[in-house]
């Protein structure tokens, strides 16, 4: 009486572990539904575990059901678990030969199902069905080997060893005779199998998922090589532009000058009454400062970007460097008697705040309308730049900042819309921030961090 409780508790914990891996593959698949073979694995768990149940409960339900349609679950759930192997190894399911073997072997065990003394050929066909099953299942996965330990060659020795144990299993059945009508009663054998079953499928579950996780990984690595090609063949096409430009911009450079030192030689020799050439040079003129404009900002813009990677560091005072450029640039300046310093490359710093103060000049309505402002508000320093130009339309100052973006307002000026985007990036460097004030005319706020005196 004791091996018949040992085997049906074996049988029991057995369905409990089939269900548990059923969970498992089921919620593996609805996390990787883009991967090939993790529904097949789900669905042929789910048979087998179905078709274990109705083995344990073959004292309630009849027999066709307890012993035929198990058993037919369990080869058409182990053809799955094949079927998901191949297609997760990217091979062709197969599914004529699978169906051939779930069919051969199955129909002795549906038309003998209810005859007892059948028992020894049922655990023959079963055993055999599932070690033929495993075979193709062992012999995909082997085909793919890497000659590298994996959940690949886990899942394969696993396979291997069912097919072991249904081929002895198999062997026994067909070498002593089955005396037995209740497979529950057949002693040590199947109290082992069960156990077997336990440890086969709880190993099946955890060397799938991480074939999963190794395909995801895979996967992974082979987008990051794309991607670093491609982010590799971006730097060298940027490269290639960021040369070409700097070469064109080189070359323009004499022509405009020529052209700048005739416009001046003609200019002088032409006679005051002649008003007509007069407009003509002047509109070649502003053209050809127009582009000159251009190719400063390019180089400018190419240069920045040579050095915006390590820009040198030193004590500033922005007291002095902003009284020299209001100087240069005639404005008035107001700012604080005690000197105020910050941690600023000696020469990117000015050329911000000179491009400011030009931004400044070129659209106020008189020269009067600049100036220039600088105090210290606890650990930063701010800079003001004033002029009583028309303004930025509020629809546009999300894009002011913008390489090559001119606002509406500023198309009659010449420019090449370089000098905000140059500033901003400029500060970025500094840890500074600009931004556009409108409250009482148009003023440009910088805020820099400022070092302690």
């Amino acid at each position: 009486m004791i091996p018949e409780l040992d085997t049906r508790t074996l049988l029991a914990v057995l369905c409990m572990a089939l269900a548990l891996s059923s969970l498992a593959l089921a919620l593996l698949y609805r996390l990787h539904r883009s991967l090939p073979g993790p529904r097949d694995w789900a669905i042929g768990m789910v048979a087998i575990s179905v078709g274990v149940g109705l083995l344990y409960g073959r004292n309630v339900i009849p027999p066709f059901w307890s012993i035929a349609v198990a058993n037919v679950l369990i080869l058409v759930g182990h053809a799955f678990l094949v079927a998901g192997a191949r297609r997760f190894l990217g091979r062709s399911v197969g599914w004529p030969l699978l169906a051939a073997i779930v069919v051969v072997f199955s129909l002795p065990i549906t038309l003998y199902h209810d005859v007892p003394e059948a028992l020894g050929l049922r655990i023959i066909c079963i055993s055999l069905g599932m070690s033929l099953l495993s075979l193709l299942g062992v012999w995909a996965i082997v085909r793919e080997s890497r000659f590298q330990i994996n959940a690949h060659q886990a899942v394969a020795v696993l396979l291997g060893l069912h097919v072991f144990f249904n081929l002895a299993r198999a062997a026994q059945t067909l070498l002593e005779p089955v005396l037995a009508t209740d497979m529950l009663r057949l002693g040590p054998s199947t109290s082992t199998f069960f156990a077997w079953g336990i440890l086969f499928f709880f190993g099946l579950t955890v060397g799938l998922a991480v074939m999963v996780t190794e395909r995801l990984r895979d996967m992974l690595q082979e987008r990051l090589v794309k991607e670093n090609a491609a982010r590799c063949a971006a730097e060298a096409a940027l490269q290639e532009q960021r040369n070409f430009l700097t070469m064109v911009s080189h070359e323009f450079r004499t022509p405009l000058g020529i052209m700048a030192a005739s416009m001046d030689l003609i200019a002088c020799n032409l006679p005051a009454n002649d008003r007509e050439s007069a407009e003509e040079l002047d509109r070649i003129h502003r053209a050809s400062r127009r582009l000159g404009n251009l190719v400063e900002g390019c180089l400018a813009d190419d240069w920045l970007e040579s050095v915006s990677q390590s820009r040198r560091s030193g004590v500033l005072d922005v007291g002095a460097v902003l009284a020299e450029l209001a100087t240069e640039y005639n404005v008035v300046l107001h700012g604080a008697e005690e000197p105020i310093r910050v941690d600023a490359d000696p020469y990117l710093l000015p050329i911000a705040f000179s491009a400011l103060l030009d931004n400044a000049c070129k659209y106020a309505h008189t020269p009067e309308g600049v100036s220039l402002a600088y105090c210290r508000k606890g650990k930063t320093v701010e800079v003001a730049v004033y002029d009583d130009g028309p303004g930025i339309d509020p629809t546009e100052v999300s894009r002011l900042f913008e390489k090559y973006y001119r606002a509406r307002r500023t198309q009659h000026k010449p420019g090449a819309g370089l000098g905000l985007h140059l500033v901003q990036r400029i500060l970025a460097l500094h840890d500074g921030d600009i931004r556009l004030d409108q409250s009482h005319g148009t003023v440009f706020r910088v805020t820099l961090p400022a070092l302690e005196t």
